[in-house]
């Protein structure tokens, strides 16, 4: 079954250089998904706090299609993550309520208690780990993303010494391609130049306008963005491995993230998880597990850092 929906709000930041007009098809419809059962056991289980304001406060960074991004009329969360968190407030018995800000005031806001958790295609890392809890609920991969016709050239990691890179602040591809630039310098090629911005429907205008070269990230919106440029984008080189994303919850709430852990088991088990995921055209991403790891596990605990780099130049 193939449904048509209009240009997302990722879209429409930058539809004046791109004029977008273009329909996506979408594997399934929102009311194949099955609607979860509410818990009784997980919802007498929430925080107190959670159980008398009577919704979950879920904080994202809208503008990241197919992930999480606003419909039509710019305000009506849509996505992956937004899906995922409406289902998981279903089972704990809670209405949810999303907040969208910038990637690197997730973890701060989280810690001050202004949200209750983030569903915010955010990778597990150790160094997160020190400050919050995760729970794993998507497999990744990352690629590139060129101006249409490639005009640099490039194809894979080895092929971005010296150009102009664009990424998200806060971002985990910042690390690797600081890590590719690393390479370059020592086989004598130009460093990469590296620019940082706040939201993502920059980072895809820069791209589109020339002010940057590339752009490598998660290759889920990337390739979904391509789809709606109107050929003036394009998804290249290879898609290498990444870390997996997780929902992020504040260190100091351990019991909740075991709560909402429970709560996503249920929903691998019943299939609603797999359905929101064949929706938004992720189903080869599911994870096997909802796999709980508390604020501060060891390093061991962790997925491994991602060997792009390895990969792309070898060791």
């Amino acid at each position: 079954m193939t449904i048509h929906f209009g240009i997302p709000k990722l879209a429409q930041g930058i539809a004046g250089a791109l004029s977008i007009a273009v329909l996506v098809a979408v594997p399934a419809r929102a009311e194949d998904i099955p609607t979860p059962a509410k818990d009784e056991s997980l919802h007498a289980q929430l925080p107190q706090a959670v159980r008398d304001r009577g919704v979950l406060r879920v904080v994202s960074t809208f503008g990241y299609a197919p992930q999480q991004f606003y419909g039509d009329d710019g305000k009506t969360p849509q996505g992956l993550s937004v899906d995922l968190g409406n289902a998981l407030g279903a089972v704990v018995g809670e209405r949810v309520e999303f907040t969208n800000t910038a990637f690197d005031s997730i973890i701060p806001g989280l810690e001050a208690g202004r949200f209750d958790m983030a569903i915010a295609a955010m990778s597990v890392t150790f160094e997160r780990g020190a400050k919050v809890n995760f729970i794993v609920y998507e497999n990744t991969g990352a690629q590139l993303l060129v101006r249409a016709g490639n005009p640099k050239n490039i194809n894979s990691l080895t092929d971005i010494c010296g150009i102009n890179m664009i990424e998200l602040k806060g971002s985990l591809y910042n690390q690797v391609i600081e890590h590719v630039s690393d390479r370059c310098v020592k086989q004598g090629k130009n460093a990469i130049h590296i620019d940082t911005i706040d939201n993502s429907d920059s980072v895809f205008q820069a791209v589109t306008t020339g002010r940057a070269d590339a752009t490598y990230a998660d290759s889920s919106p990337l390739v979904y963005m391509a789809k709606l440029s109107e050929g003036r984008l394009q998804v290249t080189g290879p898609q290498y491995p990444d870390i997996p994303y997780g929902i992020a919850i504040a260190g100091e709430n351990t019991g909740f993230a075991k709560v909402m852990g429970a709560a996503l088991d249920k929903l691998i088990k019943d299939g609603t998880y797999k359905a929101i995921l064949a929706k938004w055209g992720l189903g080869f991403r599911a994870a096997d597990a909802a796999a709980v790891t508390p604020v501060g596990s060891p390093a061991s605990a962790y997925p491994p850092p991602p060997s792009a780099v390895d990969i792309a130049f070898g060791k």
